[in-house]
């Protein structure tokens, strides 16, 4: 979702003279502004991207920006974590009753369904953002919504995603490769981590991931190298150069020295 400053600018000043002008009941809150902003939320979280109706964004931005104003930004605020936590916290529980053979798959639909969720949320309290979360609280909501996928679903699951992730690579196109790099990455961004638990894996699909190489390593990989050249020439693998090469049918063909019939 793009934002754009110059609506917002209209927004902030259009709403400066309306909240200005108005009371708002913690029962206006809860059951017009609130209600509005979680159904938002939710069809965000549970809808596939572009899926659901088309959310107003200067609707939406509106509500906060009033319910700031009117001093509601902790309740706002508490209110978000908590249904946030919520959805995950189901998402976490579903996940578990998935079978081995699904996973990989299921854990990649709640992952890219969260991080294009965060794309609608996060512009959305962009007000409460700026004004509370940074100001007073001394973090960012991006970074917090982040860190409730990481807490809640990401740390109950990963070891088990990852082992299923390393077992695929060894079933070529069991897994779509995309959907492999979409996973390392995002997993890469919710804790950097998590890429110990299998640093081969990430470092598969993710530049500069795992340690530096050292001497030792080097020659443990030029050994490695040696031998499984060896394996393949055992197993025919490679020319034979005491044999000299034959021509193929087509060269000949394509020789006019040879392109003779006997």
């Amino acid at each position: 979702m793009e934002v754009d400053t110059q609506s917002i600018s209209a927004i902030n000043s259009d709403s400066s003279n309306s909240v200005t002008s108005s009371i708002m009941s913690p029962e206006d809150y809860r059951n017009v502004f609130w209600c509005q902003l979680r159904d938002a939320i939710d069809q965000m979280l549970t809808h596939p991207p572009g899926s659901y109706k088309p959310i107003s964004y200067e609707q939406m931005y509106s509500a906060v920006y009033k319910c700031v104003c009117k001093q509601y930004s902790d309740a706002l605020y508490a209110d978000l974590m908590t249904h946030v936590k919520t959805r995950l916290s189901q998402w976490s529980v579903q996940l578990s009753s998935v079978t081995d053979d699904n996973f990989i798959q299921e854990f990649h639909q709640a992952l890219v369904q969260y991080f294009h969720a965060l794309g609608g949320i996060v512009p959305i309290f962009t007000y409460m953002n700026r004004f509370y979360i940074e100001a007073k609280l001394h973090t960012d909501l991006k970074t917090e919504l982040t860190k409730l996928f990481s807490s809640l679903v990401a740390d109950k699951h990963v070891a088990r995603l990852v082992n299923l992730m390393v077992s695929a690579q060894s079933r070529p196109f069991s897994v779509p490769p995309a959907t492999m790099s979409t996973l390392c990455k995002h997993l890469y961004t919710l804790n950097p981590d998590y890429s110990a638990i299998q640093p081969g894996l990430f470092s598969a699909y993710l530049p500069n991931v795992g340690p530096r190489m050292t001497e030792d390593d080097l020659q443990a990989q030029i050994n490695s190298d040696r031998i499984l050249q060896e394996s393949l020439r055992a197993q025919g693998w490679g020319c034979n150069q005491e044999q000299p090469l034959q021509p193929r049918k087509r060269d000949l063909e394509d020789d006019p020295g040879h392109n003779v019939r006997g």
